[in-house]
């Protein structure tokens, strides 16, 4: 059975993916939440999500800044999955800490931004790309694809049929070149580290043979609890300057998740792509 790894799962996209996964794949979810409980919490994510509630199990406790949980996590899916059963690691755990100056800096604050925005990503895949098929195995896996009329990949499109992925959730503000404002150090400086992070990653897995490709990806400006501070609770959706509802960004996510692949001209491993499709400079 392949497995989708959600870290980040507590709210905003990170719940809504675990939903969409469960809604439109055959995928198994194992959701990693910081939470200290997880039955009301499974219960939050099971609603409306029908039989694919089955498919669910929730890893409470599992704080990013803390690597101990993580590799708990890692042991518990090894164990009942087994090695190899990994198909996605979607990491979307984050925090925004908006400074406008200097003088705004709190050295125990942008190391926590550090922390959950970089590091947090790094230590989940440290543990969980170990789980993650190599291409032999992977082929092996896909032999059970082969019937044209009735296409078996439990991921549904989701990701693409000749690959497994890596996908960190990043910022259009992590690129250097795209900087012409300033401001927000912490959090630009912590989402740049991850890109780079993400491209040692993809790296990493090109030259072990693994099935993964590692991108990073922009969502846009989602209206969540996590933007409301910076744009206002009352903002609207916007497609056309990248303000999107939760629905839509899912959407968005979901459909740049299919494309990503290893075959063509187009180098997706690697890179930070946005909502739509387009790449962002470093």
């Amino acid at each position: 059975m392949s497995v989708a790894i959600v870290q980040g799962c507590s709210s905003g996209l990170g719940l809504a993916l675990t939903q969409h996964i469960l809604r439109h794949t055959n995928l198994t979810v194992y959701a990693l939440t910081h939470q200290s409980t997880s039955s009301e919490f499974r219960d939050r994510i099971a609603v409306n999500v029908g039989k694919g509630k089955e498919r669910l199990t929730v890893l409470s406790g599992v704080d990013v800044r803390e690597e101990r949980g993580l590799e708990k996590a890692a042991e518990t899916v090894k164990e009942r999955e087994g090695k190899g059963s990994v198909r996605l690691v979607a990491c979307l755990a984050g925090v925004l800490h908006a400074e406008k100056s200097l003088g705004a800096i709190d050295l125990e604050t942008a190391l926590s931004t550090f922390q959950i925005n970089t590091l947090g990503h790094l230590l989940t895949y440290k543990h969980f790309v170990p789980l993650i098929p190599n291409k032999r195995e992977f082929k092996s896996l896909q032999s059970s694809w082969q019937d044209p009329e009735k296409p078996k990949d439990p991921a549904r499109g989701m990701i693409g049929r000749d690959n497994s992925l890596c996908f960190s959730l990043s910022a259009r503000v992590g690129s250097i070149s795209d900087n012409e404002r300033g401001g927000w150090y912490s959090y630009r400086a912590s989402k740049a580290a991850l890109n780079q992070v993400v491209r040692c990653l993809d790296h990493e897995l090109a030259n072990k043979s693994s099935s993964a490709i590692a991108v990073g990806y922009h969502p846009g400006t989602v209206l969540t609890s996590f933007t409301s501070p910076i744009i206002g609770k009352d903002a609207k959706p916007d497609l056309e300057h990248g303000r999107l509802t939760v629905d839509q960004a899912i959407d968005s996510m979901t459909k740049v998740m299919g494309k990503v692949t290893r075959e063509g001209d187009e180098k997706w491993g690697g890179r930070c792509w946005d909502w739509k499709g387009e790449r962002i400079e470093w």
